[in-house]
């Protein structure tokens, strides 16, 4: 498997991130529960509008790359910058860590706003990035710990000092 980069800005983007939920209703008193069945996703759009020329031909290119889904795209997220300080050299402290959370180490040292609520970040599980959005604000302490709260959570559980980035979001 190969990881192109798209090198074409389009038009208009369309990212979220899509739930596998289950809401069922009583029909005698309308009471609703909801079921949360796991398997939330990123869900991905561009339109390219006026892509002509060389834009065109760079679409093309990289679409027949692609070769239907045998390879990956890296996709710059548009209009997001990322608002933490960041800093060090991130990776994952601990083995077997599962769910909405992880736990960093080589950071930089005592960083108030290390990342911040929306920023992306991605993991390195079993050789693939997995993308991430921080869902709340996370200092580092002054040993380089992070810890830092996410969706979606893990698929499954990264290696002791798996590769952390911290990117201006590319999917």
């Amino acid at each position: 498997m190969t990881t192109y980069n798209l090198s074409v800005t389009p038009n208009w983007v369309v990212i979220e991130l899509r739930g596998n939920t289950g809401i069922f209703e009583s029909p005698l008193s309308g009471t609703k529960q909801t079921v949360d069945r796991g398997g939330l996703h990123w869900y991905f759009a561009d339109t390219f509008n006026e892509s002509r020329g060389d834009s065109r031909a760079e679409l093309m290119g990289l679409t027949a790359a692609l070769r239907s889904q045998a390879n990956r795209v890296r996709v710059p997220v548009y209009d997001n910058p990322r608002r933490g300080a960041y800093g060090g050299t991130p990776l994952v402290a601990g083995a077997a860590q599962t769910g909405s959370t992880i736990n960093l180490d080589a950071s930089s040292l005592s960083v108030t706003n290390w990342i911040r609520k929306g920023d992306y970040f991605s993991i390195d599980v079993n050789g693939e990035h997995e993308l991430k959005m921080a869902t709340a604000d996370a200092n580092s302490s002054g040993a380089g710990l992070v810890t830092i709260q996410f969706e979606p959570r893990l698929r499954f559980s990264p290696l002791n000092n798996a590769a952390v980035w911290v990117e201006d979001g590319v999917l």
